[in-house]
């Protein structure tokens, strides 16, 4: 398991503090913290998530709601 930080977007704005999550992959940490399945794809109003990996492992991901 890794430790990777989520921040979420919820209600129209970003939750004010990222929170850590452990999780096999980012894809698991944006989902068990939102509590649905997201995809790695999507238009600009459907993201939901951010997800930072550790640190020096490249940029963070961000995940869509369908």
């Amino acid at each position: 398991m890794t430790n990777y930080k989520v921040k979420l977007f919820r209600d129209g704005k970003w939750d004010d503090d990222d929170q850590n999550v452990q999780a096999r992959t980012e894809k698991e940490a944006a989902e068990k913290l939102y509590g649905q399945i997201l995809f790695k794809q999507g238009p600009a109003e459907q993201v939901r998530a951010i997800v930072h990996a550790p640190v020096g492992n490249g940029d963070p991901t961000v995940f869509y709601e369908r």
